[in-house]
């Protein structure tokens, strides 16, 4: 999710105090790339009276700092430092904010990045408030560390595993259709039998909630494997998809031709490599 996107999404998710409306300014101001009127506004909030108001306001100020340019490494351990005093012994909003960024922070803010801290610092964010829009933000994220980091815990079996049982602390479609895909690609580039990917590529489309740029490629890659591993009828509905939703598409001769191939005689399973994979 790019960065303006999240801070927005985050912020509708966000319990803002009723006399904290300088703070959703401050949001927009940082989505908007203006970290230097951000990091005023969320400053001077810091100095309100009201205890909850000053905490949001700190979760401003040190997620600002990692976006005010330039960005030094001093500018960095100041803003884990304000995060990290806010999780102290609390669970409110902007302690669940604090954790999701020193995630961030671990995860690339650091000089060297630090995978297993990013881990924990999510998985605490899970445990506090799971249904939160931090949490449902960080299942994707802590998806990938477990996948791709090099030093991840356990084997690959055991990986996938733990990242199967995030699907159950998913609780938008967006949150389900980021881990199915994560996995769907996590399968190809672990070279792992490529039918395990079928499941959670159409998991991840019947979502709906696939961008505009990924939702045609996703159509075609379940049609091949589907194709490549004897499902000829389900090959068949997804290439007739791909063709109504994307006529312009460029595919278009080739997945017709895909498709008079399974009419004449549906095809056994072979390996083969995708010819329609982007």
């Amino acid at each position: 999710m790019k960065r303006r996107a999240l801070l927005l999404w985050l912020l509708l998710g966000l319990a803002l105090p009723a006399r904290a409306a300088d703070l959703a300014d401050g949001w927009v101001a940082l989505a908007d790339y203006r970290a230097e009127a951000a990091l005023r506004i969320f400053s001077a909030e810091a100095k309100a009276t009201d205890p909850a108001v000053v905490r949001l306001a700190e979760l401003g100020r040190g997620v600002t700092l990692l976006a005010l340019q330039p960005v030094s490494q001093a500018q960095i351990e100041q803003a884990r430092s304000i995060l990290s005093a806010l999780t102290e012994n609390q669970a409110d909003e902007a302690a669940l904010g604090a954790w999701f960024y020193l995630a961030r922070i671990a995860q690339h803010h650091r000089a060297q990045a630090e995978p297993a801290e990013a881990a924990r610092c999510y998985r605490r964010l899970l445990e506090l408030a799971p249904d939160s829009a931090w949490a449902q933000s960080a299942l994707g994220r802590l998806a990938l560390l477990e996948l791709y980091a090099p030093d991840g815990r356990g084997t690959l079996e055991q990986r996938f595993a733990r990242v199967s049982d995030l699907l159950g602390l998913a609780r938008t479609p967006e949150a389900r259709c980021d881990l199915h895909w994560l996995m769907a690609e996590a399968v190809a580039f672990h070279r792992l039998p490529e039918a395990r990917a079928l499941p959670h590529l159409i998991a991840a489309e019947e979502t709906g909630r696939l961008d505009v740029v990924t939702r045609p490629d996703v159509l075609v890659q379940i049609a091949e494997l589907a194709r490549r591993t004897g499902e000829a009828a389900l090959a068949r509905e997804y290439y007739l998809r791909f063709l109504r939703d994307y006529p312009r598409d460029n595919r278009d001769y080739l997945v017709r031709q895909r498709l008079a191939a399974l009419d004449a005689a549906p095809v056994a399973p072979v390996a083969e490599p995708a010819m329609l994979a982007p």
